[in-house]
């Protein structure tokens, strides 16, 4: 086996490609025809990684500064959040739900997303369990506070980070 700058031809004299008997990192020469090689599943879940770690940070930046407003303006304004809809719930104003919301899902997933992006053991562990505790988290929102618009949005994303997590390779020690 020769790297490709031990070759001569049109297709060849690329240092940065090996050749492995006419196979090149992109195709196949077979009969005077190219045909692409697959990419190989660590590239693939390379791009769901980054789409996963994406998502857990925008997640965890929205959690956090949804929370954050909650906590100063307890009575909702800043978020347009009505304080009837705290009513038959065991919070008097959205400062509690603002540092829950701030805490468990910003926090959460922020570490969650930092995590995932380093790369560290039982970073697909962590991501799945975010995405669940926000699927959770979402259905006690439903259970205290009733149907608001954006919970089954948030529950969606949930489930989504789940199902991103569940692809990715398990870190090993």
């Amino acid at each position: 086996m020769r790297t490709l700058s031990g070759m001569s031809g049109p297709d060849h004299g690329h240092q940065d490609q090996l050749a492995v008997r006419g196979v090149s990192n992109n195709a196949v020469r077979v009969g005077g025809h190219h045909w692409p090689v697959r990419w190989p599943a660590r590239r693939r879940s390379g791009v769901a990684r980054r789409a996963l770690v994406a998502l857990e940070l925008v997640t965890g930046a929205t959690g956090l500064a949804g929370g954050v407003l909650l906590v100063a303006a307890p009575d909702g304004s800043l978020l347009r959040a009505d304080p009837a809809a705290l009513a038959g719930t065991p919070f008097s104003d959205w400062r509690a739900p603002g540092v829950l919301l701030a805490g468990l899902v910003g926090g959460g997933f922020l570490l969650a997303g930092w995590w995932q992006w380093r790369g560290y053991r039982h970073a697909r562990e962590l991501s799945m369990a975010a995405g669940a505790g926000l699927v959770c988290f979402e259905a006690a929102e439903l259970a205290w506070i009733g149907v608001q618009p954006l919970e089954a949005v948030f529950a969606l994303v949930g489930v989504t980070i789940v199902g991103l997590a569940w692809r990715m390779p398990s870190t090993q020690p």
